[in-house]
């Protein structure tokens, strides 16, 4: 998965690193399962190492996924749907 990056910050690149490691590891993807919210997801991330906003994730997944016809039930992107919030 080809990530494009634009405008980087720290905390933007932080959310592209977890857009990345989330595209390629089902491991990954369970640990936010269980969230519930942004607040639960975020605390996760954080705990992970990785350091950005909720609207600084959104701005990356909606940068990345224009254009994007998810037409596989696997993957990065049929996650991503299950994320109430995003």
């Amino acid at each position: 998965m080809a990530i494009k990056k634009e405008i980087i910050t720290m905390s933007t690149e932080s959310a592209y690193q977890f857009l990345s490691q989330a595209a390629h590891d089902r491991e990954f993807q369970q640990k936010f399962e269980q969230a519930a919210n942004a607040q639960e997801f975020m605390q996760i991330a954080e705990a992970l190492g990785f350091d950005f906003t909720p609207e600084e994730l959104k701005a990356v997944v909606k940068e990345n996924s224009e254009g994007v016809k998810v037409r596989r039930q696997t993957g990065v992107w049929r996650w991503l749907r299950s994320v109430k919030w995003i």
